[in-house]
């Protein structure tokens, strides 16, 4: 393989495919659909090959119909070499795929700077228009029997709602059990599915296979990753920052890297190849703002509405941070640090609609005894929360606080110890109002002091201490004891 290849030496195009990696072929021409037409070149009469002078504009023809009409598989790959290299690759069987990457070539490369401009606008634009008006991929175009030989059950799929999502381009939403048989070989593996398009239009499934745990120690398409990547990878699924991969030696290639947290395994997406949109939910992005995330930032979107309000005339609104997630192909919301409101001001005068007409709820002058202040009144009917104090149940005589509040689900006024309304982290509780303290902690928590723990009847409020009654009461059952 140290033979040096001369601009003056006549060159062949060899490619290998998706199907089979390791079957070298020999590209003979095109057809008018812009397909490769290959042959086996063991044993070929290498003229009937496609030689190319690399100061020819061959390849440049050829790339560029086969660009404009085609779609490149994953992982096809061309090779350009003479007939000497090609016939050492030739002798060596079965064919190391890394034999052949030092002639590996990029079809891109071969076109002219303003014609791959122009194809990756049409790319672009094929991709909004797709992401507009997305077509679900027809089903009769599956191979079922290659599905079927790696052990996947058609059925299964449309009864968990798996296949619906790789019809529309995703991977399915959970693992799948799958088995195959290589070189005589069985092996089960678990694995998410998604979609491939095969050359002749057909779709084969591509298995994701599940690994125990993310290996981020070793380098991830020729890079390594740093304490900082790993740890934004393993918080949010995402790094962060463009990465520069280099998949092939001298290859550089900008790129996103997240986290497929299903199956533990890091994925990329290329910058160029990203397609950021101009708007989200109803809000405009700034130029800064697709900026941001193409560089795989998280950034802060304001005031986007929810999908089933956009055609009502109470839309909702909410805020978000947002960050492309290359193994979904799509955007990550997170809402952890956010006081939204979610149209705060336009619910509440939803439920006090609700209060006032629907619900049809009474808002009483007197309320268990205690006559509410015409501002009590009106917070109840504004769906606030009120506080009363000396309130008395019918048949009992103990008074007791509480905060009161509108129940609209339910049609009635709701009790509460703790007030509903205040913000409370999670496990924490509001404490009771100051007077009430021992009487909510004996009579409601069962708790004792050295002063009440004898007694046995409800406390009053503001009770801290045995009454004069209580006080017999305790000092008759000690002598019944004794």
């Amino acid at each position: 393989m140290d033979e040096k290849l001369k601009d003056s030496q006549k060159q062949v195009l060899l490619m290998t495919d998706a199907a089979n990696p390791q079957a070298l072929k020999a590209v003979t021409g095109q057809d008018t659909n812009g397909n490769p037409r290959t042959i086996n070149p063991a044993g070929a009469n290498i003229a009937d090959f496609l030689t190319v002078d690399k100061n020819g504009n061959a390849l440049e023809n050829f790339f560029k119909k086969f660009l404009e009409q085609t779609k490149i598989p994953a992982h096809t790959g061309f090779f350009l070499m003479t007939q000497n290299v090609l016939e050492k690759i030739i002798g060596m069987q079965p064919i190391n795929t890394k034999t052949l990457e030092p002639y590996r070539i990029d079809p891109q490369k071969f076109l002219d700077p303003r014609q791959k401009q122009m194809k990756e606008q049409k790319t672009d634009g094929a991709a909004l228009a797709q992401r507009k008006d997305f077509q679900p991929i027809d089903e009769n175009k599956i191979n079922w029997q290659q599905v079927a030989n790696m052990g996947v059950n058609r059925q299964a799929l449309e009864d968990a709602g798996q296949l619906k999502a790789m019809l529309y381009g995703h991977k399915s939403p959970a693992l799948n059990p799958l088995t195959f048989t290589l070189e005589g070989i069985t092996f089960d593996m678990q694995a998410r599915l998604s979609l491939k398009e095969m050359p002749d239009g057909t779709y084969n499934i591509q298995p994701h296979s599940y690994l125990r745990a993310p290996d981020m120690d070793r380098p991830f398409l020729g890079a390594m990753l740093s304490a900082n990547d790993k740890g934004n990878l393993l918080a949010s699924g995402n790094a962060g920052r463009v990465i520069e991969l280099e998949p092939t030696p001298g290859q550089k290639i900008p790129a996103l890297v997240s986290l497929d947290k299903i199956t533990n395994r890091l994925e990329a997406v290329p910058v160029d190849k990203l397609n950021i949109p101009q708007s989200l939910k109803g809000v405009e992005f700034t130029p800064e703002q697709v900026k941001d995330l193409r560089e795989g930032k998280v950034i802060l979107v304001e005031g986007m509405t929810t999908k089933k309000s956009q055609e009502t005339d109470n839309p909702k609104k909410f805020d978000a941070y947002i960050q492309f997630n290359a193994s979904k192909g799509s955007f990550d919301f997170s809402y952890g640090g956010l006081e939204r409101k979610n149209n705060q001001q336009d619910n509440q005068q939803q439920q006090q609609g609700q209060a006032n007409e629907s619900s049809n709820i009474r808002i009483p002058q007197k309320l268990l005894g205690v006559e509410l202040t015409p501002k009590q009144q009106e917070d109840l009917r504004g769906d606030k929360t009120i506080y009363v104090k000396g309130m008395v149940k019918d048949g009992q005589d103990q008074p007791f606080n509480a905060y009161v509040k509108i129940n609209h689900g339910e049609g009635k006024l709701d009790f509460y110890k703790f007030n509903p309304d205040k913000a409370k982290k999670q496990g924490a509780e509001t404490t009771p109002a100051n007077e009430s303290k021992t009487q909510v902690s004996v009579n409601s928590e069962g708790k004792t002091n050295e002063a009440t723990k004898k007694v046995n009847e409800p406390l009053k409020q503001g009770q801290s201490q045995p009454t004069g009654n209580q006080h017999k009461q305790m000092n008759k059952g000690k002598d019944m004891r004794m």
